[in-house]
């Protein structure tokens, strides 16, 4: 089956419909997002991406639901349930899976299919030929008509109504269908019959609307009068407003230029593929691989080169923050003699402790003076009445050695000196045999 909707890359595309003997063709040429159409001759078709498409009596399309959520593994059974419903083998048609869509209770899923029998498409294809032509694309005519409908015509916002595509050619008349913007079947038939159109539109809406959008094109739409005479049978039993397309006689032609250049994949659709496939599709299939395979190439060429740039990137920042480092670190030691890469930092830190320690004699003659704290000592020694014989005296520690009348005395002191914030601590020592009061030593240091 069908699925790719691949064609060829081109910006300008033939579209040929036929209005029995009388071929239309006109040349759509795409230029960003828009697209102009011109009315052009088939001798200018020559080797360029042209569509035709095969006749509603000669094609189908068909709504299928596969109990499945998962629209992938539906599409492998999709095969299946089409050979149900044909009354004819699927081994002898060409189809096109067009799109799918969740069921409304999201248990399943739906697909548009297309197809015809290889038969039919042989026959088509010797007919083209007869006239010159071979085009690289064979569309479905309903699905043409109906899709390219929805891009002239949109359907009005709000509540979706039913919508009634209607070409008029001289060899039939064919009827394209839905809802709003959903696309539900189509019919064709030779001349315009009011009972087959009412029994068909019945088949399709159970319950008839009360408005109905008719849309009028093909050849047989040029004569606004004989539109006004069908569409005022028709919506006697159909009521609804008529829209006219632009260019009515070239609409069809028109539909399948621009979905040759255009149309998304879920809805392009191409009956001519397998043994069918058109030269100029197969060889640009068969080149698709290797272009695959150039884009993937040219993809790790520039990952690869974006890498490369990256790490030059990287190491040109860490050389010259490595520099940086380097020249910071020599600016602290004053020489760049034994500074090795990666030290810096350890080299920089080992000279500024050098430096503190050397410089700590020098700090020391700036910070505050000790008398303040040897005031304190030696008021409370004189309070506590002891006599101090050495005393030590830094910042941070000090050693007192001394004599007291009384032990309490000392441990007074002592006392006073945690409270003054030292950490004091007194022990006994061995005094003179000949000297009554008792030797000690205070140790303090700062909290």
């Amino acid at each position: 089956m069908n699925t790719s909707g691949k064609t060829l890359r081109a910006n300008t595309a033939f579209g040929i419909a036929e209005n029995g003997e009388t071929l239309l063709v006109v040349k759509a040429t795409r230029r960003g997002r828009s697209l102009s159409f011109t009315r052009a001759a088939p001798t200018e078709i020559a080797t360029s991406l042209s569509a035709a498409c095969l006749f509603q009596r000669e094609s189908f399309t068909r709504w299928l639901t596969a109990p499945i959520a998962s629209s992938r593994k539906a599409e492998t059974v999709f095969h299946s349930l089409l050979d149900i419903q044909l009354p004819f083998p699927v081994e002898d048609c060409e189809v096109s899976l067009l799109g799918t869509q969740p069921t409304p209770d999201h248990a399943g899923t739906r697909g548009l299919i297309a197809g015809a029998r290889t038969a039919d498409i042989e026959k088509r294809i010797a007919s083209l030929a007869a006239a010159g032509l071979d085009p690289v694309i064979l569309d479905q005519e309903g699905v043409a008509l109906w899709f390219h409908g929805l891009e002239e015509i949109p359907p009005a916002h709000g509540e979706p109504i039913p919508r009634v595509l209607v070409y008029l050619a001289e060899d039939r008349i064919t009827l394209a269908l839905g809802q709003g913007a959903e696309f539900l079947g189509t019919h064709t038939m030779r001349e315009t019959e009011a009972e087959s159109v009412h029994r068909h539109l019945k088949s399709i809406f159970k319950i008839t609307p009360p408005v109905t959008q008719w849309i009028w094109a093909g050849p047989g739409a040029v004569s606004i009068e004989a539109v006004k005479s069908l569409h005022a049978t028709l919506a006697d039993r159909w009521p609804g407003s008529m829209s006219l397309v632009k260019e009515p006689e070239l609409f069809l032609a028109r539909a399948l230029a621009a979905r040759a250049l255009t149309g998304s994949k879920k809805n392009r659709c191409n009956l001519r593929t397998g043994r069918f496939t058109h030269p100029l599709l197969a060889r640009e299939n068969a080149r698709r691989p290797y272009r695959l395979a150039l884009a993937c190439l040219a993809a790790g060429i520039l990952l690869c080169a974006m890498n490369v740039a990256w790490m030059v990137a990287a190491q040109y920042r860490t050389d010259k923050a490595q520099k940086t480092l380097k020249a910071l670190a020599i600016d602290i030691t004053g020489s760049p003699v034994g500074i090795q890469q990666g030290q810096e930092a350890l080299t920089a830190r080992r000279a500024v402790d050098a430096a503190t320690k050397d410089m700590e004699p020098f700090l020391a003659a700036i910070e505050a003076p000790l008398h303040g704290s040897l005031a304190t000592l030696l008021a409370i020694a004189h309070e506590e009445g002891i006599t101090i014989e050495t005393m030590t005296l830094n910042r941070k520690t000090g050693v007192i050695h001394g004599l007291t009348p009384k032990w309490i005395q000392g441990e007074k002191v002592a006392q006073r000196l945690n409270a003054s914030g030292w950490t004091a601590t007194i022990e006994r020592k061995d005094s003179q045999p000949s000297d009554e009061r008792i030797a000690f030593v205070i140790g303090i240091s700062r909290k």
